[in-house]
């Protein structure tokens, strides 16, 4: 493998005649292509600019590729509307339901326009590899999504939606899942009931001097224009879309193991882990699981411990990727262990379930 220089730039300056040695300078960061994700086994240079472009050197530093983010530094527009209406939680005497106070409309006590530049869309990903080799900035391969000679990195697919259009019925529109809502408890009537009837987004308490007592004021900010995360695609140097993970805004991990690449990816909508294993090319991929995020997990020794915060009765299930259940725990609130004696090395799935629901999830790899 060829010896990367550890200074990189360098001038020799001297009144004694010498010749002044070639400076190379560079404004962006440097990362490493490891040999084991290139075709040759040579180890490469990323530097990334701060114009968003990318140069990818060889070990002499010789340019080997350009190619530019796209999707960044791009202009839109977003419009915030806010709007507010005062509910009255009522008194003893009323139960404690929520009943409306004065306010039978929304009021508007803001509207804004903002102008703003896309960020980028190239990201870096933590790579876990079966011969123990990790980085945790990882922004191009060779050989890690296929095994042909192409360079590939990660984007988010990203959409511009005009000031016209609100972004709510545009990423119903656009996507299949559906935004949750975490319940607060009120007396006899919820928080969050109220605010899912009436559309909020946020509440606060205050004091009426005329009520003589604190009364609720729902805020509900409706966003015209912005941008959308349609998923993730993995790309060649040339732009062609290899592979697309739908409705994924983030992919934080790729494990390598035994020639074959799992993603693991992040689901904003419904807060899930989700794994794919690539195949063929990267041009086929496959969805492996999708759990609730959220799980506890760490390797002590030969053993996996589990921490649980409820007395509810939970089960946590140990799965390989394909789906087989190799070992399952009723658990107890606090520390639960489970035993990884006898198992292959592989990546495996950490499932916490709930009356047949998953509650969350992790992953580990056995070597």
């Amino acid at each position: 493998m060829k010896k990367f220089l550890s200074v990189l730039a360098f001038a020799a300056c001297c009144t004694c005649g010498f010749a002044q040695d070639p400076v190379l300078t560079f404004n962006g960061n440097l990362n490493f292509i490891p040999g084991s994700m290139t075709k040759s086994g040579e180890a490469y240079m990323v530097l990334r600019n701060y114009d968003y472009s990318f140069t990818i050197y060889d070990g002499d530093f010789n340019v080997v590729k350009t190619f530019t983010d796209s999707g960044a530094g791009l202009p839109y527009q977003q419009r915030v509307v806010t709007l507010t209406r005062i509910f009255d939680p009522g008194t003893s005497e009323t139960g404690g339901h929520v009943t409306r106070a004065a306010d039978d409309e929304w009021t508007i006590v803001d509207d804004r326009t903002d102008d703003y530049t896309t960020s980028p869309t190239i990201s870096s990903i933590k790579l876990r590899t079966d011969n123990n080799y990790q980085s945790n900035e990882l922004y191009i391969s060779q050989t890690l999504f296929d095994n042909d000679e192409e360079f590939e990195y990660i984007r988010r697919k990203v959409t511009i939606i005009p000031i016209t259009v609100k972004y709510a019925d545009y990423v119903k529109e656009h996507s299949t899942d559906n935004l949750e809502t975490q319940s607060q408890s009120y007396g006899n009537a919820t928080i969050d009931s109220l605010m899912n009837a009436t559309g909020a987004d946020s509440y606060e308490w205050f004091w009426d001097n005329e009520a003589d007592r604190q009364l609720i004021r729902l805020y509900k900010h409706e966003t015209y224009g912005g941008i959308f995360t349609e998923g993730i695609e993995i790309v060649n140097l040339d732009g062609k879309v290899k592979s697309f993970l739908p409705n994924i805004s983030s992919v934080s991990t790729a494990y390598f193991f035994r020639g074959k690449c799992y993603v693991a990816g992040y689901n904003k909508a419904d807060n899930s882990d989700v794994l794919y294993l690539l195949g063929d090319g990267a041009t086929r991929i496959r969805e492996l699981s999708r759990t609730k995020a959220g799980l506890s997990v760490k390797r002590v020794g030969s053993n996996l411990v589990i921490d649980c915060d409820t007395d509810e009765q939970q089960t946590i299930v140990l799965s390989t990727m394909d789906g087989r259940i190799v070992r399952s725990l009723t658990t107890r609130q606090g520390s639960n262990t489970i035993s990884l004696n006898g198992l292959i090395g592989g990546i495996y799935n950490v499932t916490l379930y709930q009356q047949s629901s998953p509650v969350g999830s992790s992953k580990i790899i056995i070597k």
